[in-house]
């Protein structure tokens, strides 16, 4: 099978399950894969947005349900609570807005927003209009990373799967890294 039949088959499947657990970096892939051509660009806004709206709902549901046990099961948690507070109470619409451009507020902000006070339709409502902007703006990196590319390179037809099972294989280990990385933090805190 090759790169084609693969994205073809499952690239969709791919742009979910990575935005959902990772997120910037399948994103940004998939619009660089858009813009050659291997991806539909409204299906990966969709399938992006859709995955990037459930996973945020779904954290913030659990920090509703079970955030202080895990706070108090996983010290961790603590440290990032008191410094997610302090923003979401400064700054509560900008901060759900806008916390998935930060490094690592992808799971502990939603989490201590659904400890708070925040109505769940109303973040519903942010968490829609955060995934949207945070979606289009990752895809248009990736994608204007393809169309600079291109520019650069006459004739990138030649070296497009190349490029595509790099950046696929550098998405992996940066994933990889990621998570060694937050279970050694949150191991050793215990």
């Amino acid at each position: 099978m090759n790169i084609e039949q693969w994205l073809e088959q499952f690239g969709y499947l791919a742009v979910f399950i990575g935005v959902f657990f990772e997120g910037p970096l399948t994103l940004a892939l998939a619009g660089f894969l858009a813009y050659q051509g291997y991806l539909s660009i409204i299906a990966v806004l969709l399938t992006a947005f859709i995955a990037t709206f459930l996973y945020i709902e779904i954290v913030f549901f659990i920090g509703m349900g079970i955030g202080r046990y895990l706070m108090n099961r996983w010290p961790v948690f603590r440290r990032y609570y008191g410094r997610i507070s302090a923003l979401l109470e400064r700054y509560e619409k900008l901060f759900i807005l806008f916390f998935r451009f930060v490094y690592g507020a992808h799971t502990f902000a939603p989490l201590v927003v659904g400890m708070g006070r925040v109505k769940p339709a109303y973040f519903t409502m942010l968490n829609t209009l955060g995934a949207a902007i945070w979606t289009i703006t990752l895809f248009l990196i990736g994608y204007f990373f393809g169309h600079v590319f291109k520019m650069l390179i006459e004739d990138i037809k030649h070296y497009e799967k190349l490029i595509a099972l790099f950046l696929v294989a550098v998405m992996l280990v940066y994933y990889l890294i990621r998570r060694l990385i937050w279970r050694k933090m949150v191991v050793d805190k215990n």
